[in-house]
């Protein structure tokens, strides 16, 4: 089940936005998230990522714009495909500082999953979704809905599981 929330880091669906910078536009066109709400492009498979390109496209991108806290989810996302688990919650971690909404997502597939990190934490995975889809990232009723739904574990609660797929469904729909 782990994997169906890598499918909400890397799923692919498509943006229409513009683009702003030069720097900016490369972070976006290699890394962009589907569960971004605010993605500015054609988001990218997992799969699909070059970390090594990423992290140089979307640190030249933060150089740029700082205070961008998409940029900051991107890195991450080069850093999480690169194994550097460290560099990667930094970066989620300061999206998260910036008061970007993806990042409470992105921090909570980690904590869900144990990518990147020494051990799951459901506890802090459950409060980091509650606060994503609060602040408007639709993804995280997925994230909730696959927690409740791990069989064996204490968050296991089918009804809460399917409230939150129907949540999901709402929202891809």
């Amino acid at each position: 089940m782990r994997w169906l929330l890598f499918l909400a880091l890397t799923f692919s669906s498509v943006s229409t936005t513009l683009f702003g910078n030069a720097a900016g536009d490369l972070c976006d066109r290699v890394a962009s998230l589907a569960a971004d709400p605010n993605h500015q492009a054609l988001p990218i498979g997992y799969s699909a990522i070059d970390g090594r390109l990423v992290i140089e496209a979307c640190q030249d991108a933060i150089n740029s714009a700082p205070h961008n806290g998409r940029y900051w989810i991107q890195l991450g996302r080069g850093y999480l495909k690169l194994e550097q688990g460290d560099d990667m919650l930094a970066a989620f971690e300061r999206a998260k500082a910036l008061e970007y909404p993806a990042a409470w997502f992105a921090l909570a597939v980690v904590y869900h999953t144990g990518n990147g990190i020494v051990e799951a934490d459901f506890d802090r995975a459950e409060s980091l979704y509650l606060e994503a889809y609060r602040k408007g990232v639709g993804y995280a009723a997925l994230g909730l809905a696959r927690l409740y739904d791990e069989a064996g574990s204490s968050f296991f609660d089918a009804e809460k599981a399917a409230i939150w797929q129907s949540q999901f469904d709402a929202f891809v729909n």
